[in-house]
């Protein structure tokens, strides 16, 4: 690095280039201890020990049984851009291990009064080093086990300003906390010990299965309810039900090859997986393992290292995406109910029969749930209609023509009575095509004239246009000639139907992701919505059971296709608390 002072350009020191570094690299005790606990990783530590005091604003000493140092290294260790791990320009294309910048003992050296003992084993007695303003003391003989242990006092003492910007003590540690958690998930055998001011904080033993690791550092009750995603060479890990989300992205567990990331691609993955299942908004909790060749991701991308850039984000994308989706479907893969419906003066009958034979000529479409043409209810009469589920007697009525009331022996449930009906009609229409979206064929094919960015996406997503039903074929310049359409759109205006999808594709395209299952999927929610039961319209008691029926047997009731709530609920001892009454 240069200087240039009254018109004179000159080399900085290194320890002002150390300095500068350590802005990038070490901002927190929590940085310190990043490079530090991965240092002792990458040197195959079995365990790893961490001492702080004052949230590590006065000491941090990491501890490990590792390979060691060799003495004669041990100056190296704390020079810039000194570094074991690589060895020419080749390497930095297909990188292994946690570090590998030779950066950080430098920059932590230039900031804070370090101490670094190491011994391999095979010696008789460990040596150490002290390094202070940029200043490193002769190597001086010390007993320690084989391992190395790294000491780091008064953090940021010579740069005021960045003291000044650290939190309080507890925000500290918390944070420390955070980051060795991540490290304890992402490397399971090895074992962490955290105290604070002389009382251990956190501690996990080595060589933990993944679940127990998981469960040990997010809590068994999660860990119990967590759902596997489908075996793979490149992916391991799980999935929280839909019900169970965070207002941030924080319960996503990112790692790529042993080290933890906060990847946009991945998390818009998993988030694009529980599109449907879970309210818009929200973020799901997932913890995912990739496992990637070293030369298809570039990891040299920012010197905190939590950021990298795949060599083809799409596959990487469509891989979690399609992993998540798997996993959510496989869940539902549950016996259904045995519901007994019961209704005055009408003997009982088993719910479980198909309901698509009796209300198929309702709508026109073979997986409806509801007899709407039946006698419609009053809106300011409610009709409650007795129901068994599970040898569980529950009542419903309909409120306000929108809503379903159902009392339950545990409690209230208040229904969206659209949502439900959309959400029970888009499991059912995914149920019935396997095999793909049918196309409903035109009576008279429509040309549709695109302009010349929609021509080429047209000529690019020939194939995806036909997965999704559509039959597609070129008329002339810039012309398209519609043969065929998505099952459920025929009513649609064609030319805006083709546009809409053409501009979904490219969309997808231009984020990098392969978009197809994602638009299949939405366009059988708009199906869904346009065929299931509107806000407004009154119900009669048989269509209210069919709704409580087919509530009892979907996968997920408790959101639309799209994510909203379709139920709202309250316990008794809920609604006695609100009453007052003990």
């Amino acid at each position: 690095m240069i200087l240039r002072e009254e018109g004179r350009i000159q080399i900085l020191p290194p320890h002002l280039v150390n300095q500068i570094a350590a802005g990038e690299v070490i901002e927190r005790p929590a940085s310190v201890v990043k490079e530090l606990l991965e240092n002792a990783i990458d040197a195959g530590a079995t365990e790893i020990r961490i001492e702080l005091e004052e949230g590590g604003k006065r000491l941090i000493r990491v501890t490990d049984d590792g390979m060691g140092i060799a003495p004669s290294e041990l100056p190296l260790a704390v020079a810039s851009h000194a570094t074991s791990k690589l060895r020419s320009e080749a390497d930095l294309h297909r990188i292994h291990t946690l570090g590998f910048r030779g950066e950080a003992l430098a920059s932590i050296a230039s900031v804070s009064e370090l101490d670094l003992l190491s011994r391999q084993a095979g010696q008789e007695a460990g040596e150490r080093i002290l390094a202070r303003d940029g200043t490193v003391s002769e190597g001086l003989p010390e007993s320690i086990a084989p391992g190395t242990r790294i000491t780091v006092r008064n953090l940021f003492y010579n740069v005021p300003a960045r003291r000044r910007f650290l939190r309080g003590e507890r925000s500290e540690l918390a944070r420390i906390h955070s980051m060795v958690k991540e490290h304890a998930i992402a490397m399971p055998t090895v074992g962490f010990t955290v105290s604070h001011g002389g009382k251990i904080s956190l501690r996990y033993p080595a060589g933990q299965p993944h679940r127990t690791r998981i469960a040990e550092v997010l809590g068994r009750e999660l860990a119990e309810r967590l759902i596997s995603l489908p075996p793979s060479d490149r992916l391991l890990g799980w999935i929280a039900p839909p019900d169970v989300h965070r207002r941030t992205a924080e319960g996503l567990h990112v790692f790529l090859n042993g080290r933890p990331i906060r990847d946009r691609v991945v998390f818009h993955a998993v988030r694009e997986g529980f599109r449907g299942h879970q309210i818009p908004g929200h973020h799901p909790v997932a913890v995912i393992f990739l496992d990637l060749p070293p030369e298809s991701i570039d990891v040299n991308v920012h010197p905190t290292k939590e950021e990298v850039r795949f060599e083809d984000s799409s596959v990487v994308h469509t891989l979690v995406r399609r992993a998540v989706r798997e996993a959510l479907a496989s869940a539902a893969s549950v016996p259904p109910l045995d519901a007994v419906i019961r209704a005055p003066n009408v003997e009982p009958r088993a719910v479980a029969e198909p309901m698509a034979d009796r209300v198929s000529e309702s709508f026109g479409f073979g997986t409806a749930t509801l007899d709407l043409p039946r006698p419609l209810a009053s809106p300011s009469t409610p009709v409650v209609r007795s129901t068994l589920i599970d040898d569980r007697e529950v009542r419903a009525f309909q409120v306000r023509s929108a809503f379903i009331v159902v009392e339950e022996e545990d409690g209230l449930v208040l229904i969206d009575q659209h949502a439900l009906h959309e959400k029970i009609l888009y499991e059912e229409i995914l149920a019935s095509r396997d095999q793909g979206i049918a196309a409903q064929v035109l009576l008279v094919p429509e040309p549709v004239e695109l302009d010349p960015a929609e021509w080429q996406e047209f000529v690019e997503a020939r194939e995806a246009l036909r997965e999704l039903g559509f039959e597609v074929d070129e008329f002339g310049d810039s012309v398209a000639l519609v043969r065929s359409v998505p099952a459920g759109f025929e009513s649609r205006s064609v030319d805006r139907l083709l546009r809409d999808v053409l501009a979904r594709l490219a969309e997808g395209r231009r984020g990098g992701s392969d978009d197809l299952p994602d638009l299949r999927e939405r366009l059988l929610q708009t199906l869904a919505c346009k065929r299931a039961v509107k806000a407004g319209q009154p119900l009669s008691a048989e269509a209210i059971s069919d709704l409580v029926r087919g509530r009892a047997r979907a996968f997920q009731p408790r959101n639309c296709p799209h994510g909203r709530p379709a139920e709202l609920r309250i316990g008794w001892e809920e609604l006695n608390r609100r009453f007052d009454r003990k």
